[in-house]
C-alpha cells in the first residue's frame, strides 16, 4: 500500500512540475509574441512615416524651382523610400504579398535619384518629370491610406499596393511649428550674467506666473546642460499643479508644463491668442507674433515668434499653453527663446521684394512676402518669405535676401489640432 502511496505521490509531484513548466513556457511564448509583435508594428509606423514623409517631399517639389533644392528634395524622396522597403522586408509577409509595394518603392527611389543627378548637373526641371512626380505622389498617399486604414495590422499593412499600371513611365537604370529645430547649441545669448539661487527661483516662478494665482512653491530637482536651472513646482489656488525650470543663470523661465491638463474649450483661439500677447509683453518678451497653434484638451498651444522692426525672427520662438476656459497660462518653452534672442545688428536685404519674387517659381500663386530671419545650417540668414498656394495647398518658400537662393521651403498642413508647418 506504501508503495502504491509513494508513486502516485511521485507522478502527482511530476505531472505537478510538468503542469508549472508547461505554464512558464506558454507564458515566455506569450511575452516572446507580444515583443515580437511590437517590434513588427514599430516598423509598419515606420514605413508609414517614411511615406508620408516621401508626399510631403514631393508637393514641395511643385513650388520650387531653384536646383539645390531640388536635388536636396530628390535624393531625401530616394533615401526614404529605400527606408521604406527595409521596413516592409521587417514584416512578416510573403513575397508575393509585398511585391507590387516592394517594386513601386524601388521604382520611386531610382527615378527621384535619377532626377537628382539630372538637377546636379543643371539640367532644367521638364513639365513631364512634374506631372510623373505628382502621380508618384499620388500613389504614395493612396499607400498611405491603406496603412492607415489597416488599423495598425503588420500582415495588412502593406498588402494594398498601388496600382500596377498607373501609366508611368519609368526609366530602367533612381519638418510641431516652422523652425521650432532652431539652434540648441552654443552660448545662450538671453539670459544675462546674473546668478540666481533656488530661493530666489521659487519667487521668479510665482512672480511669472502671478503671485495671485499661486498657493505655494516648492523646489524640485535641479538639470544640467547649457541651460542649468532649478526645478520648481507650484501649486495654484485652483488646484493645478505647475512643473517648472528656472534657468541658474539669468533667472529666466525654461519651461513649464501642468501636471495634468484637461479644460473645457470655453474660449476661441481668437481670444486665447490675445491673452498670450498681453502676458508676454506684461513679462518683458517685447513685440512677438503668434505663428503655428495646436488645440487639445482644452489647451490652446500658441507658438509665438520675435519681431524687429518689422522682420520675423524665427529662431527666437516661444511656445506658450493657456487654459480654453479661464485664458489662464499654464505652460510655456522658451528655450530657442533664450539660447538666440539678441538685437540683430543688420536687417538690411541686398535684394528688394521684387527682385525676391523673381526668384519664386511661377507656380506658386504668390499672396504676401515679407523680411524674416531663419536657423540655417550652424547660424542665421536673412530671408524673404514668400506665402502663396499651390494645388490647393499653402506654402512658405524662403529667398536669401542677400544672395537670391532658395534656402527652404515649407508646406503649411493643417490638421484636427492645429496648424504646422513640415
Amino acid at each position: 500500500m506504501k508503495k502504491h502511496v509513494w508513486i502516485y505521490a511521485a507522478l502527482g509531484v511530476a505531472l505537478t512540475a510538468a503542469v508549472l513548466v508547461a505554464a512558464d513556457r506558454w507564458a515566455v511564448a506569450q511575452q516572446n509574441e507580444a515583443l515580437l509583435h511590437d517590434a513588427f508594428t514599430q516598423r509598419a509606423l515606420e514605413g508609414q512615416e517614411h511615406l508620408q514623409a516621401i508626399a510631403l517631399k514631393m508637393d514641395k517639389l511643385g513650388v520650387t524651382d531653384d536646383i539645390a533644392t531640388r536635388v536636396e528634395l530628390l535624393a531625401g524622396i530616394s533615401r526614404q523610400a529605400d527606408q521604406a522597403v527595409s521596413a516592409l522586408a521587417a514584416l512578416p509577409q510573403s513575397h508575393a504579398q509585398t511585391a507590387d509595394t516592394v517594386k513601386f518603392l524601388n521604382q520611386v527611389s531610382e527615378y527621384t535619384l535619377m532626377l537628382a543627378l539630372k538637377a546636379a548637373s543643371g539640367q532644367t526641371w521638364q513639365p513631364a518629370e512634374l506631372e510623373q512626380m505628382q502621380a508618384l505622389r499620388d500613389q504614395c498617399v493612396l499607400l498611405t491610406g491603406a496603412a492607415a486604414t489597416s488599423q495598425w495590422q503588420p500582415s495588412a499593412f502593406y498588402d494594398q499596393p498601388t496600382d500596377a499600371d498607373n501609366g508611368m513611365d519609368y526609366p530602367s537604370m533612381i519638418y510641431d511649428g516652422a523652425f521650432s529645430d532652431a539652434r540648441h547649441m552654443g552660448t545662450p545669448k538671453a539670459l544675462g550674467m546674473q546668478q540666481v539661487t533656488q530661493e530666489q527661483a521659487l519667487q521668479i516662478a510665482r512672480d511669472f506666473v502671478g503671485v495671485e494665482r499661486v498657493q505655494s512653491a516648492q523646489a524640485a530637482p535641479s538639470t544640467g546642460g547649457a541651460l542649468e536651472s532649478w526645478g520648481v513646482t507650484l501649486l495654484l489656488l485652483d488646484g493645478t499643479v505647475l512643473n517648472a525650470d528656472i534657468t541658474k543663470q539669468g533667472g529666466q523661465m525654461l519651461w513649464m508644463i501642468p501636471e495634468h491638463a484637461s479644460f473645457q474649450p470655453l474660449l476661441t483661439l481668437e481670444e486665447c491668442t490675445q491673452q498670450a500677447q498681453q502676458f508676454l509683453k506684461s513679462r518683458g518678451y517685447g513685440e512677438m507674433e503668434p505663428n503655428h497653434y495646436q488645440v487639445y484638451d482644452g489647451l490652446a498651444v500658441i507658438n509665438f515668434v520675435a519681431v524687429q522692426d518689422g522682420v520675423l525672427l524665427y529662431p527666437d520662438l516661444i511656445k506658450v499653453q493657456l487654459r480654453m476656459d479661464t485664458g489662464e497660462l499654464v505652460g510655456v518653452e522658451s528655450n530657442n527663446y533664450l539660447m538666440n534672442h539678441t538685437q540683430r545688428e543688420s536687417l538690411v536685404p541686398a535684394l528688394t521684394e521684387a527682385e525676391a519674387r523673381e526668384k519664386i517659381s511661377p507656380r506658386l500663386e504668390v499672396s504676401a512676402v515679407r523680411l524674416c530671419v531663419i536657423p540655417y545650417r550652424s547660424g542665421e540668414c536673412l530671408c524673404w518669405e514668400a506665402a502663396g498656394q499651390y494645388d490647393g495647398s499653402e506654402y512658405r518658400v524662403y529667398i536669401d535676401a542677400q544672395t537670391g537662393e532658395e534656402r527652404q521651403v515649407l508646406k503649411m498642413i493643417d490638421g484636427i489640432h492645429g496648424r504646422m508647418a513640415a
